[in-house]
């Protein structure tokens, strides 16, 4: 049986966010609950009772339910076969064994992949590791046997000490389990013994955890489940009843479980932020901190800078940059200082083509040339996009008077565009555009007065047009041609 976990993707995509004051109190109890779905009250030493007890919980199954009722009442008829006269009376190895095939002989009848709920495996006998694991541990630990619990990121076993100071692995999903890789005896068959091995497998990286750790690893398998069908509101409280349940029993345990449930709220935030939901993503992780402290690890910043990100690109790309920037202003000191500036430059930039786009090319040309002298345009790449603005608005300009065929004109607004921009290979194109097109507008009509052979107007009105672009070949073309006619 595998022991699931799920870690999120971090997915740049481009934006950021605040605490969402102009969110509704609606959206923000949407959130799935940050409290423990439930708390285990007994804080000492764990009887076999107890675990189960504690097992059903993590289960989503109410110990007082009739369901739970149910399931310790049939514990206890087990508990009581284990801690009867005649079975404390055997052997320590040989109780040890005991315990499993008692298991199997009143309880366990088939593996399943997925079956890690405690409720189920006592209504229905199917199993997996980590549900027959906990049984194993809790009827070993009323009979007196001092167990371990053993995980690795497929599988989890048990492991008994024994009072000589042996060591003895029980694999829980097989009834031959007891001591793996030894060969059983299972007795005659005709003139021929039957035996049986359990192969010793998937025990790689091993590693003993706490017996509270142990036993949450059904709330561990639970949660990954839900987390598959996306309800958060069921992974993150459950992920956070494992914090309060394992506590401080052993540092790494502790570690274990809060980078647990750090998966399961950033998979929220995750969800969020690709539903272009960044600004809630934030909240939700400011708030996940306020209530569980810091998880300020690289892989979570980092998450906390992309999402950000997205939203500040997200709210621009709706034309809310002063709404993105009032979300920065109140977020940018969790976020890293790279990627500060980066957000930052994003909505100044922004700001000004948003608000250039309700002007006039004068007064957006303007506005630009005001904004220049902020800090922020100091960045190479905002320097670059303002100049490109600033070169489409000077455009803008001459339009109307290109429109209106007053093409000088509108090549003495590019002259004008030229010394703000004198490096401008656009303005220059566009200038050149506009000085052609009154050549072919002189062109045209030299042309109507030549053909109906009045060549005294033909000459005056290249002789003009001369006077003022006296480089163009076309002009002097007709001059040329006109003169010849004279």
């Amino acid at each position: 049986m595998k022991i699931f976990s799920r870690y999120y993707k971090s997915v740049l995509i481009s934006v950021i966010f605040s605490l969402l004051q102009g969110v509704t109190a609606q959206e923000k109890t949407d959130f799935p609950p940050l409290e423990p779905l439930f708390v285990y009250e007994n804080e000492g030493e764990l009887s076999g009772e107890d675990i189960i007890r504690a097992a059903l919980e993590f289960s989503l199954c109410k110990q007082d339910s009739e369901e739970g009722k149910t399931v310790l009442n049939q514990f206890s008829l087990l508990e009581n076969e284990v801690t009867s006269e005649n079975f404390l009376s055997l052997p320590e190895e040989q109780r040890a064994e005991k315990i499993l095939t008692l298991m199997y002989e009143k309880l366990l009848k088939k593996y399943s992949f997925n079956q890690t709920y405690i409720d189920l495996m006592f209504q229905r006998g199917t199993y997996n590791c980590v549900s027959s694991s906990v049984l194993y541990y809790a009827l070993a630990k009323s009979a007196g046997i001092t167990v371990h619990g053993n995980e690795t990121p497929n599988h989890a076993f048990c492991t008994v000490y024994l009072s000589d100071g042996r060591k003895i692995d029980v694999e829980t999903t097989n009834p031959n389990g007891f001591n793996p890789g030894t060969k059983k005896n299972l007795g005659s068959s005709g003139n021929s013994q039957k035996y049986y091995v359990v192969p010793k497998k998937s025990y790689n990286n091993r590693k003993e955890v706490g017996e509270r750790k142990f036993i949450s690893l059904i709330g561990k398998n639970v949660t990954a489940l839900f987390d598959e069908k996306k309800d958060y509101k069921t992974t993150v409280p459950l992920s956070a009843a494992r914090i309060v349940f394992v506590g401080q029993t052993s540092e790494s345990d502790e570690k274990s479980v809060r980078e647990s449930f750090e998966i399961a709220a950033t998979n929220y935030a995750v969800s969020l932020d690709r539903q272009k939901k960044s600004d809630l993503a934030l909240d939700w992780m400011d708030a996940v901190e306020n209530r569980w402290g810091n998880f300020w690890n690289p892989k979570y910043r980092k998450l906390y800078d992309d999402i950000a990100y997205n939203m500040a690109v997200n709210l621009t790309n709706k034309n809310m940059a002063e709404r993105a920037q009032e979300i920065f202003d109140s977020k940018k000191e969790k976020i890293s200082e790279k990627n500060r500036i980066t957000i930052q430059t994003t909505i100044f930039y922004a700001y000004i083509n948003e608000k250039t786009h309700k002007m006039s090319p004068d007064e957006a040309i303007s506005f630009i040339h005001e904004m220049k002298n902020d800090e922020n345009a100091k960045d190479k790449s905002v320097a670059a996009k303002l100049f490109s603005l600033e070169e489409y608005y000077w455009s803008e300009k001459s339009k109307p008077l290109a429109k209106a065929k007053k093409h000088l004109e509108a090549a003495a607004v590019m002259e004008e565009g030229l010394k703000y921009l004198p490096n401008s290979k656009n303005l220059k194109n566009i200038r050149i555009q506009h000085l052609n097109n009154y050549i072919v507008e002189v062109h045209n009509k030299f042309v109507d007065f030549y053909n109906k052979k009045d060549y005294e107007n033909a000459e005056k009105i290249i002789k003009d047009a001369i006077a003022i672009l006296p480089e163009s070949g076309t002009l002097k073309q007709d001059l040329k041609m006109v003169q010849g006619k004279k």
